[in-house]
């Protein structure tokens, strides 16, 4: 019995020195990459220099580091909305999802926005930034009120 516990504690011991081996390795790279993307992000605001970033974290995917988060314009008022985000490294175009609810109407001139922002949690979703299952829930709700809405004054 003690052979075992002495081996769980051992591997227990190994396992957390190997996962701060691999995050430190990153040390200096994440930092910079996460600098690039939120200079990207941040960029597709109206004020640059306002934005506020929260749970930001980076992941490999294809060769490339992939940075997710979480941004909001500046000075978020507590419980505000923060648009959730996701960089590849290297590109110019981040992907940024504003994170609004899905309304019980939607007026027929923003209908391709709302299907716009549905494509960018379809992207976030395949980038690794939200958990799967995401989209696919969120478009189930935007389908329902957009089958519901009156175009021209017809049902």
């Amino acid at each position: 019995m003690r052979r075992f516990i002495v081996l769980g504690i051992s591997m227990g011991l190994y396992a957390s020195g190997v996962a701060h081996a691999a995050g430190s390795g990153h040390q200096g790279q994440a930092p910079a990459v996460i600098a690039e993307a939120e200079r990207h992000v941040a960029a597709t605001l109206p004020d640059a220099h306002g934005a506020t970033f929260r749970n930001v974290t980076t992941h490999g995917m294809d060769g490339a580091s992939v940075v997710c988060g979480e941004m909001a314009a500046q000075n978020p008022p507590p419980g505000g909305v923060y648009m959730k985000f996701g960089y590849v490294q290297g590109q110019d175009d981040p992907v940024v999802f504003s994170g609004r609810d899905v309304p019980q109407k939607v007026s027929f001139n923003e209908v391709n926005s709302w299907l716009n922002d549905s494509i960018k949690l379809e992207d976030l979703e395949e980038m690794g930034c939200v958990p799967k299952g995401t989209y696919h829930t969120y478009n189930e709700r935007l389908n329902r009120v957009m089958s519901q809405r009156k175009q021209f004054g017809v049902n």
